[in-house]
């Protein structure tokens, strides 16, 4: 779609959903999951246009979160309309009010120590209130029939295939290592399941969250995308969040996380996590913005994969 054209479908977007309203300034931000346009209305106010590209209902499921957030006091940008007509764009789309806040990873660049440790008991706090919410099962937001339960998927998707096969493939990983992986999720897998279906992200990244300052300190402002939310094991979570993709989290700001958030998981399910998503790193899923720090990160990220599974395996 031409700048014109986008311009032109926005411009009608605002005049179904939003009648009144004028568009100022259309400010195309890229593709992160979804096209994503920020559109100054009149009045000074800004609202985000996130617009599917493939047929995979990111659109409902971002909504349905943002609603669950709504329910339970959770910090969330609004909704301002859900289009899943086809008339103005190729696939569905919402309009998202918008809401501040700064990336964790920007903030934890210019923070010291006990700024840091701040930081991550607003974490805690925010994650502790998320994994209070519980469902009967663990599945997408909005379940497909015959949708495999995560564990499962996730094994065959990006251990045995996926990113696990990839990483094989390029070189990234031995065979032995390969094979061990393979063999200790399959081990596990009934044990992992064995979990209490929680309310998560799967992508609480760096580049994702995005907090806040006010008089009585630091809070979560938003997750972003809302779509990356579903019911599966808070360890899933933890393991992000302790060993972020892309990062490195102190001992001292883990324990600031832990002093808010409660009781976490069990290290070794916490381990298992972490040797999926650290292949998942490794092979790019993750979508994380390419910097020289990122790119170094990545081409060392699987050089104590093994020592990894070796603590799994004592535990």
């Amino acid at each position: 779609m031409s700048t014109a054209d986008l311009e032109a479908s926005i411009r009608r977007a605002v005049d179904v959903h939003l009648p009144g309203r004028t568009v100022i300034t259309v400010r195309d931000r890229g593709v992160w999951e979804r096209h994503i346009v920020e559109v100054m209305l009149d009045g000074d106010e800004t609202v985000f246009f996130k617009i599917q590209t493939e047929d995979w209902n990111m659109t409902g499921f971002e909504a349905k979160g943002i609603r669950l957030f709504q329910e339970h006091g959770l910090p969330t940008p609004g909704v301002l309309a859900v289009d899943a007509s086809r008339e103005i764009f190729p696939y569905p789309y919402l309009i998202e009010e918008r809401r501040g806040g700064t990336r964790l990873g920007t903030l934890l660049e210019g923070a010291d120590g006990s700024e840091a440790e701040r930081i991550y008991r607003a974490l805690g706090s925010f994650f502790g209130r998320m994994h209070a919410i519980h469902h009967d099962r663990s599945e997408l937001m909005i379940p497909f029939e015959g949708s495999p339960a995560p564990g499962e998927y996730m094994y065959q998707a990006e251990i045995v295939g996926g990113s696990g096969k990839a990483a094989l493939e390029a070189g990234r990983i031995s065979q032995a290592t390969y094979n061990r992986a393979v063999a200790l999720w399959g081990a596990n897998l009934v044990y992992l399941n064995d979990h209490r279906p929680t309310l998560i992200s799967t992508s609480p990244f760096l580049w994702t969250i995005y907090l806040e300052r006010d008089a009585q300190g630091w809070t979560v402002a938003k997750l972003s995308p809302m779509a990356e939310l579903m019911w599966w094991d808070a360890a899933v979570n933890l393991a992000c969040l302790q060993y972020p993709p892309f990062g490195t989290v102190s001992s001292s700001r883990w324990v600031a996380f832990t002093s808010t958030y409660g009781v976490t998981p069990e290290r070794k399910r916490v381990l298992l996590y972490l040797v999926m998503q650290r292949i998942c790193a490794a092979m790019g899923i993750y979508k994380e913005p390419r910097t020289a720090r990122t790119e170094a990160w990545a081409a060392h990220c699987l050089d104590n994969l093994d020592d990894i599974m070796d603590e799994i395996e004592a535990l």
